[in-house]
């Protein structure tokens, strides 16, 4: 069990459900004084397994007890005898759980505490600024998938680290977790990420509909049909709105389409480091959806519907791939094969 060193300041990993314990876990492998903040069901799995367990599917595994595990915030801090309170919190719920939950996020932190929200997708953040304006606020990205396993273990089935903001607290944290072989990413500029990243996300939902891990499901022309369509209408209203998009694979994002297009046995070969991924994994949404959870599908196919109308350009894929996940959501069935006899080939402009 690594222990956190005498200066590590104090960190609190706020809504850790799959994700935030992944977090959690690198941060104390890193010697940070790390605090979870999660459900009832979150602290009794890591009790019961005697720390949380992280794997990954390059075959690295820690395991590491958290400082503390919070699951009441009404509760005071038994050393202290006051509310708990930090001087850098990762919010890592799901986007549509945020603005119930501003009021505590303000009331664990004080006037220089930085807050970093790690919601991917768009929109999640707007009310940020306004709900907190007396806190320093940024976002983040984890661009890679975590699945809770079998016995509290918190898997990460494709490549990436964390990706965070450049500020101080943070080169100090990436300091540290680079010296323990847990390397996170320090970038300025996080619109171009979180636009990049939406572009991978938008695999997420179809990934529900298809029923496969991702390998599996990328393997299959018809659905990397169905995630070129997508990607390329992102691309479209990415192109005409002037957005920047970060690179996250060998390819600039433009090529990803027409690469997905190829037939099999040529996509085998140009895309073999995008299938070098777990060969179980699945997207978080997946793991929502057998969980019967409100998904983040507003944030993801929905924001590029809702763009795509706002500037004239048809989203005809990521409408329907949209209502599918509404449908599931309702405990409706959902065919793939259905889905994609209802689509014909969009047209950029409306």
């Amino acid at each position: 069990m690594s222990k956190p060193t005498s200066t590590a300041m104090n960190i609190a990993i706020y809504g850790a459900g799959s994700t935030g314990c992944y977090l959690a876990a690198e941060l104390l492998v890193a010697k940070q004084n790390v605090t979870v903040i999660c459900r009832e069901r979150i602290k009794q799995v890591i009790i019961d397994n005697g720390g949380i367990a992280i794997s990954n599917y390059q075959g690295a595994n820690h395991s590491v007890m958290p400082s503390n595990i919070i699951t009441d915030l009404t509760q005071l801090d038994p050393l202290t005898g006051q509310p708990p309170c930090f001087d850098l919190v990762f919010v890592t719920l799901k986007c549509h759980q945020l603005d119930s939950n501003y009021s505590d996020l303000f009331n664990i932190t004080h006037a220089n505490s930085s807050i970093i929200f790690m919601q991917n997708g768009l929109g999640s953040f707007d009310n940020a600024h306004q709900q907190l304006p007396q806190r320093q606020i940024y976002q983040g990205i984890t661009p890679f998938n975590v699945l809770q396993l079998a016995n509290g273990r918190f898997h990460k089935g494709t490549e990436g680290c964390f990706i965070l903001p450049s500020i101080n607290k943070t080169q100090l944290i990436a300091t540290a977790m680079g010296n323990n072989n847990v390397p996170c990413t320090l970038v300025d500029d996080m619109a171009a990420v979180i636009n990049g990243k939406l572009l991978l996300n938008l695999n997420n939902a179809l990934n529900v509909i298809c029923d496969l891990p991702i390998q599996a499901q990328l393997k299959q022309r018809p659905f990397r049909l169905l995630l070129a369509q997508a990607m390329q209408e992102w691309l479209d209203i990415c192109h005409k709105t002037q957005r920047p998009l970060m690179q996250f694979t060998q390819v600039a994002p433009r090529w990803l389409p027409l690469i997905l297009r190829l037939p099999n046995g040529l996509f085998n070969i140009v895309a073999k480091s995008m299938l070098a991924i777990d060969p179980h994994a699945r997207s978080s949404m997946w793991e929502d959806i057998q969980a019967k959870r409100l998904t983040e599908i507003d944030y993801l196919n929905g924001a590029v519907v809702k763009l795509g109308v706002q500037c004239h350009i048809a989203t005809p894929v990521n409408g329907l791939i949209y209502q599918a996940i509404k449908q599931l959501e309702q405990g409706e069935k959902i065919n793939i094969n259905d889905l994609t006899t209802r689509l014909t080939v969009p047209k950029k402009k409306i």
